[in-house]
């Protein structure tokens, strides 16, 4: 067996200088985990400010990581974000401005992937959940940057959980009533994965990519997260309006006007409009 490294969400190094990861000539299998619009309010990062917050996995991973602080996006949207991190290369080169534009067809025909590095130095490689954008944008999760089971794994059969509950902005689910997020399904078949690598024999070193969707809305998931945070001792913004001159660009809410329970509420989406509170909490 070779040894493992954990890594949540970095690799910054993808060019064509930068080779897998060696660790006294072994070659380490990596864990890549990436999170959909995840605000950085982990408490061991700042336990004055963040103190209310429950991530005691986070904590405990802080604590024997590198952690850099002071990170940002190339774009703030979606598949641009994500193109820029996973080609290593800029948004005015991949040509990514949008959600529904794949990269490989305008931009970076022929460029390696994080997932791809390993892929061409010998690693196998599976991803499963949001790594790349969905869909077109990725021509469904970029095939050609994975490990070819016979098509099991990629293209369409990427794995990417059922979606349960997309017509609803909020809800707090039982998962043993009603069934799983999507979150939820992605952990459950990233284990089994890691299970059936670990037991493996073979001295090929392996690359997983586990892609979770949560905290990006729709704010459905499991009941026990909210059962965290009790409404009744949920403190919202003291300013809930946006900022003097910020331009018209810097806002948007038309993905949460997209749920019909918001529509159905009469909410626009109008810059400083805000939700009647029983959507707020």
């Amino acid at each position: 067996m070779v040894n493992t490294l954990h890594l949540l969400a970095l690799l910054g190094c993808i060019s064509t200088m930068c080779q897998p990861l060696k660790i006294r000539g072994k070659r380490m299998n990596v864990l890549f985990i990436a999170n959909d619009d995840l605000r950085p309010m982990i408490k061991a990062l700042d336990p004055e400010k963040y103190g209310y917050m429950h991530t005691p996995n986070l904590d405990k991973f802080t604590k024997d990581s590198l952690v850099l602080t002071n990170s940002h996006v190339q774009q703030a949207v979606c598949s641009p974000s994500r193109t820029s991190l996973l080609f290593g290369r800029r948004p005015d080169t991949t040509k990514i401005y949008d959600l529904q534009t794949n990269t490989r067809d305008v931009g970076c025909k022929d460029c390696v992937t994080i997932p791809g590095l390993f892929t061409e130095a010998g690693y196998f490689t599976v991803g499963m959940g949001k790594i790349f954008h969905d869909g077109t944008a990725s021509n469904f999760s970029d095939p050609q940057s994975w490990s070819d089971l016979n098509g099991t794994t990629t293209y369409k059969n990427y794995f990417m959980g059922e979606h349960r509950y997309f017509n609803q902005s909020w809800l707090s689910v039982d998962e043993d009533k009603t069934g799983q997020c999507r979150d939820s399904q992605v952990r459950d078949h990233a284990v089994s994965w890691l299970r059936n690598l670990s037991k493996s024999d073979g001295d090929q070193p392996w690359f997983v990519a586990v892609g979770f969707r949560k905290p990006h809305l729709s704010f459905a998931s499991p009941r026990r997260f909210f059962d965290l945070y009790p409404a009744n001792q949920t403190r919202l913004v003291d300013n809930p309006y946006a900022p003097t001159d910020m331009p018209e660009i810097a806002y948007a809410s038309y993905e949460l006007q997209n749920f019909p329970d918001v529509e159905a509420t009469g909410f626009k989406g109008q810059i400083n409009e805000t939700l009647v509170d029983w959507k707020v909490i």
